[in-house]
């Protein structure tokens, strides 16, 4: 197939099926390919296929972009979650999670808590500490699908940790982290993964709908009950986990632009902003909100 756009001084087909004849009329013509980009010529004296790494200079530029369309997480659940990311907190030191599903038949986001298990070192004072969160994704019902999640880093800063990036590779959908736990409100990030390559979200008004306090009285006791809290303790060459009691311990490359359409989802707005990726940096979330300028 040749490229529709008849300015391009080097021609440009796509190799489409192996018994595919290439073309014997131009000199020089580029082939896209499973394998790469070719170079190819009909020359008098020979016909090659050489491959290359640029791709004709005629062509337009084009740049990494993320255009957000999800439905806006409802004040009230991000509320709720929060409290419930602050109990366990408050009570083990301890990471936890909540995935979150959109119902298309209901056309509303659902939360998931799953099964999990937090492990916990300890302090020189005896104090825990996050280390670990494990769990699975459950089965889910066909009309849902899962959009993203959300965790806790306690007390400790909102970031995505090497640990996360792996974990959310190849996983696409919000990524949302809350920490400092400790005050109210506590910190948030939020990056987008789309076949591998990660979005900064600087404004988490682009995915949510608003955030007042976190909601700890309506967090729903089955929620408490799908957490499992664990030490961690090194003995010899053995890492050993210790199941925990509950204490009373205190605790607590992407520039956005926002679209001027909005539709509605879920009762509340849904965003519809873009993204433009400028790895290998990323824009921090400022105090005010704003995104800085990168230059």
């Amino acid at each position: 197939m040749n490229s529709p756009n008849d300015r391009l001084h080097t021609p440009i087909f796509v190799k489409s099926g192996d018994e595919m004849p290439l073309p014997e009329e131009p000199p020089v013509f580029h082939l896209i390919t499973r394998d790469g980009l070719f170079r190819c010529r009909n020359h008098p004296f020979f016909r090659s296929s050489v491959r290359v790494d640029e791709f004709p200079s005629e062509l337009a530029a084009h740049r990494p972009y993320l255009k957000l369309r999800y439905p806006k997480l409802p004040r009230k659940l991000l509320e709720q979650i929060v409290g419930f990311f602050s109990i366990v907190g408050r009570r083990h030191g301890a990471e936890a999670a909540v995935l979150l599903a959109w119902d298309r038949t209901a056309e509303e986001i659902v939360p998931i808590v799953p099964e999990q298990t937090g492990i916990v070192g300890r302090d020189w004072h005896g104090d825990p500490f996050p280390m670990e969160l494990l769990y699975e994704i459950p089965p889910l019902p066909p009309q849902w699908t899962l959009i993203g999640d959300l965790h806790s880093h306690v007390d400790g800063p909102a970031y995505a940790s090497t640990q996360d990036k792996s974990d959310e590779e190849y996983r696409p959908g919000l990524h949302l982290v809350v920490g400092r736990l400790r005050f109210e409100p506590p910190e948030f990030h939020c990056e987008v993964t789309v076949d591998g390559a990660r979005f900064t979200i600087p404004d988490l008004g682009m995915v949510s709908a608003g955030y007042d306090r976190r909601r700890e009285r309506e967090v729903p006791v089955e929620w408490l009950d799908k957490l499992t809290v664990k030490s961690w303790s090194t003995s010899a060459a053995t890492n050993v986990y210790q199941p925990v009691q509950r204490t009373n311990r205190e605790v607590q490359d992407a520039v956005i632009v926002e679209d001027s359409e909005r539709s509605k989802a879920n009762g509340e707005n849904r965003g519809d902003e873009v993204a433009t990726m400028t790895a290998p940096w990323q824009v921090p979330i400022a105090p005010n909100g704003s995104t800085p300028d990168p230059s």
